[in-house]
């Protein structure tokens, strides 16, 4: 069967199980609970949670009750008999809920089913319904809205009734009975100018390591998925699984306290099930030293027991055709969740490249090349496992995750290029390059502990990594003789966490020990164009922090302090090389301290971040990109350190932030003549360290919201102080660098939501490295359905097809000018559909992040 036909082969089985797997019939779980002297209103709400069936019932009736039972292993209606035991009431059950009612009672009851939404016809969840008595409105029930803004209650049929619904910031509006009421909320505009006044919540909430993005209600949850409503935070750029916070650097993503492994993770969570979104742009003493920021996306709690799942399928159309297909199904009984996931597909990239190159030597080499290149892969990725929560203070749990190619991966490049000498045309080439990947299966395993002993928290995650892969290459120029090249790639990692933490002297007290031991072993082999590698690393990281926290009225305080060894062993051909087999000890600090009242806040860090280059990197292999170009890596490199400063202020809707970053030994990509005398004309590229390095910026945030329109406007200014003269490149410019969006959500009637976002980024000289002027504009409309549990959305990237890549770069007796586009204008669909919303409670955070995104 051809790959093309495994993926509609998976779509159908995703149709089918999307059918019939919502029909499954779900088992009543069994649990045990102790009741002493409880208030029969609260004994009831406590079997609710342990059971997740609702228990309605009248609280002027049963407050004056008092329980003391014991409940071993029972189901929720034989604990709700256990409890009314001795009490005039009884149980009925329904399919959805429980009811409580007086013996005797024999008046039919009725159903109360309603909706509450607000001027914009926008769900109202958790607002307050009271079903009152007429005249002296005494109290006879009452409930809060789900999340889609609807409500249940239970009245005995043909008495008259009032219903009030009331939710802060809005008019309390009063009904008569009525089976389905619906209430539309209007804004109390004394109340809104009050609370804007003295106690407004803002969007972006400071802290004293970052900033705080509400999404549940806001704008940010209506947009598709968490890798698409990423770069809709502030400062957040980026998309397709590589994000940058402006100033930091990369965020290590966190999704409720587990670290995100696969970018195509953020594909398969709903904006809308996300809560809150974190920017730390100071991380902690318990980050590994060469995090730069942190986003951690917190979920909405859901509850429930069965079977849940969640299908999604996205297509979009370029130059070419991309799709991907996500399953996800979660089984919940008692405290125990096995879920199982899947995620297929299929990319196919496009590139067009325009390129000049110039080498100073003893002639001037000029290279002209245009190329095209396409990239085409289909990958399956998984996902099994199970947590249990015995009881609320403890957790643990197990996933594997394996990944693997379906066939082989292809990226293609063909174009032409043109070669002078001193201005005299000595080569044209028409060229041809061609690399498959083999794949086999990847594999990696998580198990993770979380609970409380007393005052003390205990985290313990532990991780296993293996990765290989085995790529060939063939380049043909003019029909002559096949350049060939071949890399084989086998890695592993084990990595181990434990952070324990407690209060003390009214603040909090954490510490803990991180582990990671990596093994990763390079062959590359060619056939004359350079040489052979045989290169093998082994790492072993230990790593002791500590961190405390402390909240003195308005303020808070944190500091945190991270000691790392790091013992690297590097051998060639099987021979340890010592030079090049370093040893690191460091100690890593951590400051911050914030300041909020009243809406108003500041705060100021410092934090030392370690880096150390990627695997790729430490290699003495050269690379063939073309005929004129090599590239190659550097086994050399130091550790790069940057001390960071930070500050930032917020008021109401406005932020503000500035930074200064120190930079010791920065890893830079330079160019050069490779070999004159043996290779005239061939630029190589290849990475060096700059001994100092200074990086300066500031950046506004402006959210405010007026009425159906919800705009953002980011505004950042960065500017790079690098001097090369050291590594021999003496051109050295200082100019910043600007970057402006303005991001335009429209909450429309009728659940209709659209956005607009576009961006801008000047040109700008800092450096050896020269940038033009570049920016996109994209769309999304999208709306729900079937109560909010089906969404489509159309999407359109760079409208204008406007998203160049120009840079030019000085380097050493060389000289670059590029001109990139990689097929960003898409225009796609999105469908995505869920039942019976029970996420899964795994709580794994994952050990050694760093490592594994080295690997």
């Amino acid at each position: 069967m051809r790959p093309d036909g495994y993926l509609k082969t998976a779509w159908i089985m995703t149709i089918l199980f999307s059918i019939i797997l919502p029909l499954h019939s779900q088992t009543p779980r069994q649990f045990s609970i102790e009741l002493k002297d409880k208030p029969l209103p609260a004994a009831l709400k406590l079997i609710e949670k342990e059971g997740g069936k609702n228990i309605i019932f009248s609280y002027n009736e049963t407050e004056s009750y008092r329980v003391t039972a014991s409940i071993r292993q029972k189901t929720e209606l034989e604990a709700i008999g256990t409890v009314l035991n001795g009490t005039p009431f009884i149980c009925k059950e329904r399919e959805e809920y429980f009811v409580i009612q007086k013996k005797g009672k024999n008046v039919p009851t009725t159903e109360i089913r309603g909706q509450v939404t607000n001027e914009k016809n926008e769900p109202l969840p958790y607002s307050n319904v009271l079903l009152l008595t007429p005249g002296d409105s005494t109290f006879v029930n009452g409930c809060v809205t789900r999340e889609d803004g609807s409500f249940l209650m239970i009245a005995e049929e043909g008495r008259p009734y009032l219903i009030r619904v009331s939710y802060i910031g809005y008019k309390t509006e009063v009904q008569p009975y009525h089976p389905t009421p619906t209430f539309h909320l209007l804004p109390d505009t004394q109340l809104m100018q009050e609370v804007t006044i003295s106690a407004r919540r803002p969007m972006i909430e400071v802290g004293p390591n970052g900033l705080k993005a509400n999404v549940a209600g806001t704008s940010l949850a209506r947009m598709g998925s968490a890798a698409e409503m990423l770069p809709h935070l502030p400062f957040v750029t980026g998309r397709n699984g590589e994000y940058n916070v402006m100033g930091c650097g990369s965020p290590v993503i966190y999704i409720n306290n587990k670290k995100v492994r696969d970018m195509t993770e953020l594909e398969r969570i709903r904006a809308n099930e996300i809560l809150s979104a974190e920017v730390i742009t100071t991380p902690g003493a318990e980050y590994a030293s060469d995090v730069a920021a942190v986003i951690r996306l917190h979920t909405i709690r859901r509850r429930g027991q069965g079977l849940s799942g969640h299908f999604n399928t996205t297509y979009s159309q370029g130059h070419s055709a991309n799709a991907n297909e996500y399953m996800a199904l979660n089984y919940r009984t008692g405290g125990l969740d096995l879920f199982v996931k899947g995620y297929l597909a299929q990319q196919n990239s496009y590139g067009k490249t325009t390129n000049m190159n110039r080498i100073k030597g003893s002639a001037i080499w000029q290279t002209n090349k245009n190329d095209v290149q396409t990239h085409k892969s289909q990958r399956f990725s998984g996902e099994l496992g199970f947590n249990y929560e015995p009881d609320e203070h403890h957790s643990f749990g197990l996933r594997y995750m394996p990944e693997t190619g379906i066939g082989n991966a292809d990226r293609n490049s063909s174009g032409r290029t043109v070669t002078r000498r001193n201005d005299e045309e000595t080569d044209r080439i028409n060229f041809t390059t061609a690399e498959q990947t083999h794949t086999g299966w990847d594999h990696a395993a998580n198990a993770y502990y979380a609970g409380e002993l007393g005052k003390w928290n205990i985290d313990f995650n532990a991780d296993y990594l293996f990765k290989r892969s085995h790529s060939d290459q063939n380049a043909i120029n003019n029909d002559d003789a096949t350049v060939q090249a071949d890399s084989r790639m086998r890695s592993s990692l084990y990595a181990a966490k434990l952070v324990v933490s407690a209060p003390l002297w009214n603040g909090r007290f954490s510490f803990g020990t991180e582990e990671t031991f990596t093994n990763r072993h390079d062959i590359f082999t060619q056939n004359g164009f350079s040489a052979d590698a045989d290169d093998h690393i082994k790492q072993s990281v230990y790593a002791a922090f500590a961190d405390y926290s402390k909240s003195i009225r308005h303020w808070k305080l944190n500091m945190g302090i991270r000691y790392e060894h790091q013992q690297t062993d590097y051998y060639e051909k099987g021979i340890k090389i010592d030079a090049q087999s370093p040893t690191y000890n460091d100690i890593i600090p951590v400051l911050a301290a914030s300041w909020s009242h009243n809406g108003k806040s500041f705060s100021l860090s410092y934090r030392l971040r370690k880096n150390n280059p990627d695997y790729s990197l430490l290699t003495n292999s050269i690379r063939y990109r073309s005929k004129y170009e090599y590239s190659q890596g550097n086994p050399l490199l130091k550790t790069q350190k940057t001390h960071r400063f930070s500050a930032s202020t917020s008021w109401n809707w406005l932020y503000f932030s500035a930074y200064f970053s120190r930079i010791l030994n920065m890893y830079t990509n330079i160019i050069m003549p490779y070999k004159e005398d043996t290779h005239p004309g061939v630029l190589l590229f290849a990475t060096q360290t700059i001994p100092t390095t200074h990086n300066y910026g500031i950046s506004l945030n402006a959210s405010p919201k007026l009425g159906y329109w919800e705009p953002q406007l980011n505004v950042n200014m960065a500017f790079l102080d690098m001097n090369a003269n050291k590594i021999g490149i003496t051109e050295r410019r200082n100019q910043p660098r600007f970057y402006i969006s303005l991001d335009n959500n429209f909450n429309l009637p009728k659940g209709w939501f659209f956005n607009i976002e576009g961006y801008l980024s000047t040109a700008s000289r800092q450096g050896f490295f020269v940038t033009r002027t570049e920016g996109q504009i994209s769309a999304r409309l999208s709306k729900s359905f079937l109560n909010e549990t089906l969404n489509i959305a159309l999407t359109a990237n760079d409208i204008l097809h406007t998203g160049y890549y120009h840079f030019n770069l000085y380097g050493i007796n060389a000289y670059m000018e590029n001109r990139i586009y990689r097929d960003f204008q898409r225009f796609g669909l999105q469908v995505s559909y869920k039942f019976n919303a029970t996420k899964s409670k795994y709580k794994g955070t994952g050990a050694g992040q760093s490592e594994k995104n080295r690997l």
